[in-house]
């Protein structure tokens, strides 16, 4: 189990990566006191451009499904893979919302939290896209679309891809996720949230 110790550490290690703020740099922004303040990829697509929230994106993702391609091929023969592979996604996962370089505070954890239901459930991730686009269409909230996609995976997972460490990993995840966004719900509640229309200038 040493092993499995120290790809957990790693993968969280990878994990806390800002993505946003190297995509970021360049321009000589940094999106933590620009735009929403977060490190995501939303907030790097209003302040750069698409096409930088899509790489941001795409690293954001990649820092969960890098871990967990190298869990799936140590521990292939391990009895306990499924505990391990999960375990390791969850710890990018964590990496992301608390990395130890930016005195652990981090993004919301969404794009990361894809990367890791794709390896997980990849069907249950498809769906759950399709109601964050549709969310995010129909309110202009990308903060809808989050909340919703996210506590929409692990209720798809018993039905789609019944394994039980994967459920109550994705779930812990979810509420993580709406954890980190709690400023945006009260904002919603408030009615205060900006939409995502009127954050593209």
């Amino acid at each position: 189990m040493e092993k499995a110790y120290l790809i957990f550490i790693l993968a969280y290690l990878l994990g806390s990566i800002p993505t946003a703020l190297l995509v970021a740099k360049p321009f000589g922004i940094d999106p933590r006191k620009h735009g929403s303040k977060n490190l995501g990829a939303t907030n790097v697509a209003r302040l750069l451009g698409k096409k930088w929230g899509l790489l941001t994106l795409l690293g954001d993702m990649g820092k969960g499904i890098i871990p967990m391609l190298l869990a799936l091929y140590f521990f292939k023969n391990h009895p306990q893979k499924d505990f391990l592979v999960a375990g390791v996604g969850f710890f990018a996962f964590l990496g992301h919302l608390f990395p130890i370089y930016l005195k652990f505070r981090g993004g919301k954890g969404v794009a990361t939290a894809a990367g890791v239901f794709l390896m997980l459930c990849p069907v249950a991730l498809a769906i759950a896209l399709v109601v964050f686009i549709l969310a995010v269409k129909i309110t202009g909230f990308v903060s809808v679309g989050s909340l919703l996609a996210s506590a929409l995976v692990p209720c798809l997972i018993p039905f789609i891809c019944p394994n039980r460490i994967d459920f109550y990993t994705a779930l812990i995840m979810a509420a993580l996720i709406w954890f980190k966004h709690r400023d945006n719900i009260r904002r919603l509640i408030r009615g205060e949230e900006k939409s995502w229309e009127k954050n593209q200038n």
